[in-house]
């Protein structure tokens, strides 16, 4: 298991969030479907947000917390995130809903494990944030993907 800091973990995740973006982003270069085109630039845009939110948390939070160390074992990349999911350039609105649930739940696992994982208060509470944050946007996610598959 490595040792990493607070700040390694938000920028693995802003990174990753960055990498999903341009997945996105080359998917909707690739489909001919209205709909799933319209839901991929929604997701890009989405993507696009969390990044930035990232970005802008290592700036507002205290440097002792982000210089916090603990054991930390995710290190992942978004092909192993989408691993088991079927991508294509047909995917439907709910394939393209059901990958960008799963990646939102990886994000979820991530910021749990750290929650539980941390005994510092600050610390706990920084991913307790990311978590409230990542959870809220799954849901409005959901309900995005929804109204673009009643259009």
């Amino acid at each position: 298991m490595q040792f990493k800091t607070v700040r390694d973990v938000v920028e693995h995740s802003r990174r990753l969030h960055q990498q999903i973006r341009d997945y996105y982003h080359q998917l909707s270069e690739e489909n001919c479907q209205a709909r799933v085109s319209m839901l991929l630039q929604y997701l890009q845009r989405h993507e696009d947000h969390l990044a930035q939110t990232l970005g802008k948390f290592e700036q507002d939070k205290s440097q002792k917390v982000l210089a916090s160390w603990f054991q930390y074992a995710p290190d992942q990349d978004i092909s192993e995130v989408l691993a088991g999911i079927d991508v294509s350039e047909n995917m439907s609105t709910e394939d393209v809903v059901e990958m960008a649930l799963k990646l939102d739940d990886y994000f979820i696992e991530l910021y749990q494990h750290m929650v539980s994982s941390s005994t510092s208060a600050p610390v706990k509470e920084v991913f307790q944030n990311l978590l409230d944050m990542e959870q809220h946007e799954k849901i409005q996610l959901a309900k995005t993907a929804l109204q673009i598959h009643d259009m």
